[in-house]
């Protein structure tokens, strides 16, 4: 059964989520409302996914996604941003920082819902062998999330694992901003194609040497070049 962490202080909001999560579907909820408890429950608790407000009392929710990201006991849980903050230039910070989606209050149960077993499915191990694919000294297994780079481990956020898995997988192929997005993401709403930039980004700045290995096309994406 896979386990939620709520890391939010209003018991309203908490108590709804609760609600939503454990009657719509089999998950299992905590909660904690204090920023300065939040990185240790997450250590001890290893959930499966974490839904985190940014406005919290003693902390601010980004320098916890920071300290999460940090550490080695929970960089690879996926985290949703829960939050009043719904500015463009804060839905893409949040995903700057890191975060795996980004919800804005209010929001409808049914969409938190879908958006929480889309982020799962992307971050959950399949029960079925996961596919392999492989270009360009670039291996990534599904089954696991397990990545390398010229058989050295590649250490990536969920998010910019489903990018580059769909790169390798088509390799020399132009692929838009709005498949990436389509395709990698389990947002329900307009995503600015900002944020897709921002993990090719990152990306780059993890393959090193070979960044070129991921081909800037102009107004309309990117393309994966194994030859690069």
């Amino acid at each position: 059964m896979p386990i939620i962490l709520v890391i939010e202080d209003d018991p309203q909001i908490i108590e709804a989520i609760e609600k939503t999560v454990t009657l719509e579907a089999s998950f299992r909820t905590e909660s904690v409302c204090k920023a300065t408890e939040a990185v240790s429950t997450a250590v001890s608790l290893k959930p499966d996914l974490i839904l985190l407000d940014i406005r919290l009392p003693g902390g601010d929710g980004r320098h916890i996604l920071r300290d999460l990201k940090r550490n080695a006991a929970t960089q690879s849980i996926p985290v949703i941003f829960l939050t009043g903050m719904g500015s463009e230039g804060d839905r893409v910070l949040g995903l700057e920082l890191g975060a795996d989606d980004y919800v804005v209050k209010p929001f409808s149960a049914m969409e938190l819902l879908a958006r929480i077993k889309a982020v799962l499915r992307r971050s959950l191990p399949p029960e079925e062998s996961g596919d392999i694919v492989e270009a360009g000294g670039v291996r990534l297994e599904r089954d696991g999330h397990q990545a390398t780079f010229n058989g050295k481990s590649l250490q990536l956020q969920p998010k910019e694992f489903e990018l580059l898995y769909l790169f390798v997988s088509k390799p020399g192929r132009a692929l838009s901003r709005a498949y990436l997005v389509e395709n990698s993401s389990s947002y329900g709403m307009p995503v600015p194609s900002r944020s897709v930039d921002t993990h090719i980004k990152n990306l780059r700045k993890k393959l090193g040497k070979k960044s070129s290995l991921i081909e800037t096309i102009p107004k309309l994406g990117y393309r994966f070049n194994p030859d690069a």
